[in-house]
């Protein structure tokens, strides 16, 4: 797990690095399979576990999940599509929830989940200078020189990733990427570990504290300059629940008043901006990618009333893409529904809902990490992107494990 929270945030970088060493070799394939392996070893270590105690988690969570696998299992064995396609499918959509599920079976005590989090934290402290770099320091093509394809704003399967990104329209307002495959992969990232860098650290030493505040306030940079505005809305949705979780059981009246004002301020100020200022419309609107997320959406919604078994793992979204122009539909939940059919798309949403509950009454600060996400996957596939889904779902486990206890002093 240490190993995963630590190197996950640099798989993207460091893979088409690699790969550009031995660009015509096919077993490099096993060393793009590293999490898959470290994830499959956890599995391992979680059913050796089991026959040891013989007891499984006892919540809905583990069963709708448990449930969830099976029929993607199934949807491989007996569905549509070539056995790799289906293979990569079954892959992406069952990957962080095998992590989730292995982390139940083991017991972690309060101060191994915190340095646990210390070291995702941590790498989101590496991503976010080398975030910061690419703004400020470092040329545009600076990642030609680890491999990355001089195409700009451009992925071709089978290829590697493109230098950089620009904002659609914009030929001078390239989005930041880290060491992520992408913008849009960065920003989810860094909206996953924003609210620990806010909790964590906090009633620390001071340059604990210190470093919170810098992770903080580089983290939100890295979001606005990725330019994903899915993460923007997923943020501003972190926000407003936090607001009205805290509004009356912790904000004065005083205060309530001075958040109202400024947010009434603030959309108003925007509003305002974006009429006049057409670089910031563009950069907010645009419309010719709005209007494509739109269509698609709309396609694949027609599509999987159309289909209630669904078109097969694989068939739609990103792994699409590597065997046929088939329809990708901008929405995480769309896709699943289209890949496990109706009651696929109705387990993943119970499993999501069922988390964002636990980890409400919890009172733990992955649950505006996972709401993030949740909105984000609204209008992109943030799951897909592996890395982000593992670290986030580890989290997430070691905070609703049931076997959690605490250490008390002799």
């Amino acid at each position: 797990m240490i190993i995963l929270l630590a190197l996950l945030p640099f798989h993207a970088f460091g893979w088409t690095w690699f790969k550009s060493f031995f660009w015509t070799e096919n077993w490099t394939i096993w060393v793009q399979a590293w999490k898959e392996i470290l994830v499959g070893i956890l599995a391992i270590l979680a059913v050796i576990k089991f026959k040891q105690t013989r007891k499984l988690p006892n919540s809905r969570i583990f069963w709708l999940s448990v449930i969830f696998i099976i029929l993607a299992i199934f949807y491989a064995l007996f569905g549509n599509g070539v056995v790799i396609q289906k293979v990569l499918g079954l892959r992406t959509i069952t990957l962080f929830l095998v992590a989730f599920l292995a982390v139940q079976f083991f017991s972690f005590d309060k101060q191994t989940i915190t340095q646990l989090k210390k070291i995702a934290l941590l790498s989101a402290v590496v991503v976010s200078i080398f975030a910061l770099a690419q703004k400020f320091i470092l040329p545009p093509d600076f990642l030609r020189h680890f491999g990355y394809s001089t195409n700009v704003s451009c992925w071709l399967p089978g290829g590697n990733l493109p230098m950089y990104h620009l904002v659609e329209g914009r030929e001078n307002l390239i989005r930041l990427q880290s060491t992520f495959a992408g913008p849009n992969q960065l920003a989810a990232y860094l909206l996953v570990i924003l609210p620990l860098a806010v909790v964590k650290f906090w009633h620390e030493k001071k340059w604990q504290r210190y470093l919170a505040i810098f992770i903080f306030i580089s983290e939100i940079g890295g979001i606005f300059w990725a330019y994903s505005r899915s993460a923007w809305i997923g943020g501003v949705g972190m926000l407003l629940a936090f607001i009205v979780q805290n509004w009356q059981r912790t904000l004065s009246r005083q205060l309530r008043r001075k958040i109202t004002t400024c947010a009434v301020i603030s959309t108003i100020g925007l509003c305002t901006l974006g009429l006049i200022n057409s670089n910031l419309r563009e950069i907010l609107v645009r419309e010719s990618s709005t209007s494509m997320h739109l269509e698609r959406s709309a396609a694949a919604a027609q599509l999987m009333l159309k289909n209630p078994l669904g078109l097969g793992l694989g068939q739609t979204a990103g792994i699409s893409q590597r065997f046929t122009d088939n329809t990708t539909p901008e929405n995480t939940y769309l896709g699943i529904a289209l890949d496990l059919g109706w009651i696929g798309g109705a387990l993943f949403l119970a499993i999501i809902l069922a988390l964002l509950i636990d980890l409400r009454k919890s009172e733990s600060e992955l649950f505006y990490s996972l709401l993030g996400i949740t909105i984000i996957a609204i209008f992109l596939h943030p799951f897909e992107d592996t890395p982000t889904a593992i670290i986030l779902f580890l989290l997430i486990g070691m905070d609703l494990n049931q076997n959690i206890y605490k250490i008390h002093s002799a």
